[in-house]
């Protein structure tokens, strides 16, 4: 069906609904007049011609009751037949997941108040013609137009966790329905009624407490001192939304900030709260006032945020420099721990040629072996044990203390660092621990030459050969020019 089309049937719908007695409903599935007294010839002709335009569309299905007769029959039916009795015309949608459409604007607004439904809906046409207008969560287009929706997966502090509503259905759960992204025509009465709801939905996501009492409700605005507001809202508050909206996007827009900016603006709406204001309003002289008051006070707290990331970005510097010098430390104390062994090997070595007696050698090579190999295992598996607790201490940095860091800055200002501090060491390891295993391999092969040269003679062949082909790849890369030396013969003439 075409946008006139639905047009007209939402004009029938609401012209028996002005008759005597007749009572009128549209939900997400169904719209429905029942009790018309009397149908008029020209409406029920009308709706008949609709209800199959309806069905060839396959947009739904239009019946007509009669009181006592039932469902009526549209095609061949005469209107005659029902005269005196109640009647009752219904429209029985097609439904679609996370999507709906409207035949009037009273079945809209009625929707609007509907909190579950606004949750879900993603797509909303109805039977007017407007400006289309979007929030984070759903896009409200007249009936037949495309909809082109990009899903937006951003997500917003829930006013719920910070409101303490008594009547747990005055605070809403989620801004998104109610956050605007693109704007509609101001006089077009589909936006205008949408903003009067949006209004009275986001109202509630600003007070410190939401109390009900029999059929009142009251607001509670608590910072230097509390503010106390019965709830009035018998007329339009559609005039509030430029301001509620944009306090409300101030407080719940970054989910790391929004309680510090709730009580900050809680706190100067308290401040400024008139005696005897009914809300909302009371907010129409003073939330501007509130919120740019809030925003300097937010201001200010960042500033000390700032001073507080400063100093400890300066002791973050301070113990990389600390680890930096603690790698250094363990590198020399590596290479100390060698040079001292290596001395004491070389006693070893000289108490054989002093010497004639074999056990006194054997005994101090030995000794010698078991003190080098107990230096080697100590210093490598305290080294490693200190470098496995820094990492577990990083970690917990990271989480407690400077989880306002990215991970790209973090691994820039900590992780490469102290990783190019620790390579040297790395790379240092593998000599010392070659020499270290020569000299306990010497000391050992002293008091046991057969079993040691057993075990060194296979290591020795493979180091041969691979020494062996080392130098043959060298040589074939050197007596093979990639280039000639001279330069190519002239060409000889016949």
């Amino acid at each position: 069906m075409t946008l006139q089309e639905m047009i007209e049937l939402g004009s029938l719908f609401q012209r028996m609904a002005a008759s005597e007695g007749a009572v009128f409903a549209e939900t997400t599935s169904v719209c429905r007049v029942d009790q018309i007294p009397n149908i008029a010839v020209g409406h029920f002709n009308r709706i008949s011609e609709l209800a199959s335009t309806l069905a060839l569309a396959k947009q739904g299905t239009l019946a007509v009751f009669g009181e006592i007769s039932g469902e009526f029959g549209l095609a061949n039916g005469d209107v005659s037949s029902i005269e005196g009795e109640a009647v009752s015309v219904r429209l029985t949608k097609r439904v679609e997941a996370d999507a709906a459409y409207f035949v009037t604007r009273a079945g809209f607004e009625a929707a609007l108040g509907d909190p579950e439904f606004m949750l879900t809906a993603r797509k909303i046409w109805v039977a007017e013609e407007f400006l289309q207008f979007a929030t984070r969560s759903c896009v409200y287009s007249t009936w037949g137009s495309a909809v082109d929706q990009k899903r937006l997966e951003d997500t917003f502090d829930s006013p719920r966790r910070l409101v303490r509503d008594q009547s747990y259905q005055s605070a809403p759960i989620d801004i998104r329905p109610w956050y605007l992204i693109v704007p509609g025509d101001e006089s077009s009465g589909v936006f205008s009624a949408w903003k009067e709801a949006a209004v009275r939905s986001l109202i509630f996501c600003l007070p410190t407490e939401i109390r009900t009492s029999d059929a009142s409700k009251q607001v509670v605005l608590k910072g230097a001192r509390s503010a106390f507001a019965d709830v009035d809202l018998s007329k339009p508050q559609s005039q509030l939304f430029d301001v509620v909206t944009e306090a409300v996007r101030w407080v719940y827009d970054q989910r790391r900030d929004t309680e510090t900016k709730f009580h900050l603006l809680n706190n100067h709406l308290a401040l400024y709260w008139p005696d005897s204001a009914k809300w909302p309003i009371g907010l129409r002289g003073i939330l501007d006032h509130a919120l740019a008051s809030a925003r300097e006070a937010f201001a200010f707290h960042l500033q000390d945020d700032s001073k507080e990331a400063i100093k400890s970005l300066g002791d973050l510097r301070k113990a990389l420099q600390d680890e930096v010098a603690r790698s250094q430390i363990a590198t020399r104390d590596l290479l100390s721990a060698l040079w001292r062994d290596a001395a004491i090997a070389g006693a070893a070595f000289a108490l054989r040629s002093a010497t004639t007696n074999s056990s006194a050698v054997n005994i101090a090579s030995l000794g010698a072996a078991a003190l080098l190999f107990a230096s080697l295992l100590t210093t490598v598996l305290s080294n490693w044990r200190f470098d496995v607790l820094a990492k577990q201490v990083r970690a917990q940095w990271r989480q407690r203390l400077y989880a306002f860091m990215s991970d790209k800055q973090w691994a820039e200002l900590v992780t490469r660092p102290i990783s190019r501090a620790r390579w040297v060491y790395r790379v240092s390891i593998v000599p010392v621990l070659a020499v270290y295993v020569v000299l306990i391999g010497a000391l050992l092969w002293v008091v046991y030459p057969a079993g040691v040269m057993a075990v060194a003679d296979p290591i020795l062949a493979l180091l041969s050969d691979a020494w062996r082909l080392i130098g043959d790849l060298w040589d074939r890369m050197t007596s093979t020019p990639i280039f000639s030396s001279s330069p190519p013969a002239a060409p000889t003439t016949p």
